[in-house]
C-alpha cells in the first residue's frame, strides 16, 4: 500500500513492502520489488504532451535519497518545459555514437546515389574512389573516431595547415572535400547526420597556391625510358607503351576492358572518362598488340579478379632509376599524366592543328563550339595516333629495343599488287581523270 511519510533513511528500511513517496519531490517515490529491492521510481504527467513519464534510477541504498532527488529534479525541470527526457536520451545516444567515420559512411552512401551536392547526379568510380582515398589517408586517421558534433573549424584547419606543409595540392584537395562532406552533413540531404552547424564554411581562405605541372619528356629521356622499360614485365611493358601511344589517362588505361577495343577503335565510355564524353582512339598495329588481351581486363591482376592496378607507380620508380643509369645522372620525376603532356607537346612539330590536338587528349571544346559543333576528328585522330606510334618506334628502333618491346615489323607492300590495285583504280576512274593519267604517263 501507499504511505505518505517523511523520506528518510530509516522510513526506508522499515518500507517491507508498498510505496513511499517523497513529499518534498514532485514524481519521486521509492517501492518494495518482488524480489525485496527497494527501487527509486518516477511518475509524472509530461506538461502539453499528455504522456505519463514512467522511469526507474535503481536501488537504494546504491542511489542515495539526495542522488535521487537530484536525478528527479532533472527531470521535473524537463517535463514541465514539455520535454520527453527519453527522446532527448535517444538523441544524445544518437550523438555519442555518430563519429566523423560513421557520418562519412553515410555520406559515401549518399555519394553513390547522387545525394551528396546540389547537382544530384551519380560519381563516377573514379570520384567515389578519391574521396575514399582522400578519407583514409588524411582525415580517418586524426578525426575518424572524433563525434562529428564536437568537431569544430580548428580542427579542420590544424589538418589542412599540417597537409600543407608537406603536400600543397593534397591540402588543397582535403579543403574541398572536408567543405562538400561538412555542407552536406549540416544540409537538409545529410539529416541523418542533422549536424547544425557547419565548421568548414571559410575553409576556402587556406587555399595554398600551386605551380602547374609542365614536365615533359624529351626525345632522349623517351629512348631512356623505353630502354629501361625493356627490362620489365610484359605486362608492365603493356601498360605504360600504351601510356605513352594513346595520351590516355592512366585509370583510363589501367583499367580498360577488352570488349572496349572494336575493329581497331579502342573507345574509352563516358562512365570512365574525366569530362563524361566517350573517347575514341585509333591504334595502330604495335598498339592494338599491346592492348589485346584474352582476359575481361586488358591488363587483368595476378591475383585477385580485376585489373591490375596497384602496381605501376612502383615499376614506374623501378623504371626511372634504370633510366638514371643509362643517362648517368638524375632525371626529374615524371608521372604517368605527363606521357599526355608529352604527346601534346608534340603535335606541332608533327604538323597537326589545334582541334585535333585537343581532340587526341579528349578536351571539351568551349563556349558555344561546345553546343554547336558536334564533328568529332575521328579521322584526323586516326592520323595523329598512328603518326604518333610511328614517331615511338623510330625512337625504340634507334635505341635498339624495338624486338625486346615487341614492335611488329613493317609491313612491306606488295609492288604487284600495288601495280593491279592502280591499273584497277584507272579503269574505274571517270574518263577524264584517266586522259589526265595518261598524259602524266
Amino acid at each position: 500500500m501507499s504511505r505518505k511519510e517523511m523520506l528518510t533513511a530509516s522510513a526506508i528500511d522499515a518500507l517491507k513492502e508498498g510505496v513511499l513517496h517523497d513529499p518534498q519531490t514532485l514524481g519521486l517515490s521509492i517501492f518494495v520489488s518482488p524480489s525485496g529491492n527497494k527501487v527509486w521510481r518516477y511518475r509524472r504527467r509530461i506538461a502539453d504532451l499528455g504522456k505519463i513519464l514512467d522511469l526507474r534510477l535503481g536501488n537504494y541504498p546504491t542511489h542515495s535519497i539526495a542522488a535521487a532527488r537530484v536525478w528527479t529534479q532533472d527531470l521535473n525541470t524537463k517535463v514541465e518545459a514539455g520535454i520527453d527526457p527519453r527522446i532527448e536520451a535517444r538523441e544524445e545516444e544518437k550523438r555519442r555514437h555518430m563519429t566523423v567515420a560513421r557520418a562519412h559512411a553515410l555520406y559515401m552512401i549518399a555519394v553513390r546515389q547522387g545525394r551528396a551536392t546540389t547537382a544530384r547526379k551519380p560519381n563516377k568510380p573514379r570520384t567515389i574512389k578519391d574521396k575514399l582515398d582522400i578519407f583514409k589517408r588524411d582525415i580517418e586517421p586524426s578525426l575518424g573516431s572524433r563525434v562529428i558534433y564536437d568537431i569544430v573549424e580548428s580542427d579542420l584547419t590544424a589538418l589542412i595547415e599540417a597537409k600543407g606543409k608537406v603536400a600543397k595540392v593534397r591540402a588543397n584537395r582535403l579543403a574541398g572535400e572536408l567543405k562538400v562532406f561538412f555542407a552536406w552533413a549540416a544540409s537538409l540531404r545529410g539529416q541523418e547526420v542533422g549536424l547544425t552547424t557547419n565548421p568548414s564554411i571559410r575553409l576556402g581562405d587556406l587555399k595554398f597556391p600551386e605551380t602547374p605541372r609542365i614536365r615533359k619528356l624529351s626525345h632522349q629521356e623517351l629512348a631512356w625510358f623505353l630502354q629501361a622499360l625493356a627490362e620489365e614485365a610484359r605486362d608492365v611493358q603493356r601498360g605504360m607503351l600504351l601510356w605513352q601511344l594513346t595520351a590516355a589517362r592512366i585509370s583510363e588505361v589501367v583499367e580498360a576492358r577488352s570488349d572496349e577495343i572494336q575493329d581497331g577503335i579502342w573507345t574509352i565510355p563516358a562512365s570512365r572518362t574525366k569530362n563524361s564524353n566517350a573517347h575514341s582512339i585509333a591504334l595502330g598495329p604495335w598498339g592494338l598488340l599491346l592492348i589485346r588481351s584474352n582476359h575481361e581486363w586488358v591488363l587483368p591482376a595476378d591475383r585477385v579478379e580485376g585489373p591490375k592496378t596497384s602496381i605501376w607507380y612502383h615499376a614506374r620508380d623501378r623504371v626511372k632509376a634504370r633510366m638514371e643509369q643509362i643517362a648517368g645522372h638524375p632525371i626529374e620525376q615524371f608521372t604517368p599524366h605527363d606521357f599526355r603532356r608529352t604527346a601534346r607537346s608534340n603535335t606541332k612539330r608533327l604538323k597537326v592543328d589545334f582541334e585535333t590536338a585537343e581532340a587526341m587528349l579528349n578536351h571539351v571544346k568551349r563556349g558555344l563550339e561546345r553546343t554547336y559543333d558536334q564533328y568529332e576528328f575521328d579521322e584526323e585522330k586516326r592520323d595523329w595516333f598512328h603518326r604518333w606510334e610511328q614517331e615511338v618506334i623510330a625512337i625504340a628502333i634507334k635505341a635498339g629495343v624495338a624486338d625486346a618491346l615487341g614492335v611488329p615489323p613493317p609491313v612491306v607492300p606488295n609492288p604487284r599488287r600495288a601495280m593491279r590495285t592502280n591499273k584497277l583504280k584507272f579503269r574505274l576512274a571517270p574518263t577524264h581523270q584517266r586522259a589526265r593519267a595518261s598524259n602524266h604517263a
